[in-house]
């Protein structure tokens, strides 16, 4: 699953404000397959969640904003992925 420059940036500039916290999905129950690879489980969640950027937790409307010298949004996702995994 590829997303362009310009998907990304569609996404990224969601207004959370704006956007029904019910008509996102809830991700606080998400599981995670740790026999599929990294790639694979980035994928799943990305089907799942469509915007990496705006989710719900239990209830609560989530935007997730990246500065432009942290660690990039694959590092990011891999880390919750595993965080998840860990149960923290």
């Amino acid at each position: 699953m590829r997303l362009s420059a310009q998907e990304l940036e569609k996404m990224k500039s969601v207004d959370i404000g704006a956007v029904d916290a019910e008509s996102l999905p809830d991700v606080s129950g998400m599981t995670f397959n740790s026999s599929l690879s990294c790639e694979e489980r980035i994928i799943r969640f990305l089907q799942i969640v469509k915007n990496p950027y705006c989710f719900c937790i239990g209830g609560v409307g989530v935007k997730i904003e990246f500065a432009e010298s942290g660690p990039s949004l694959q590092d990011t996702l891999t880390d919750f992925l595993i965080r998840q995994k860990s149960g923290l």
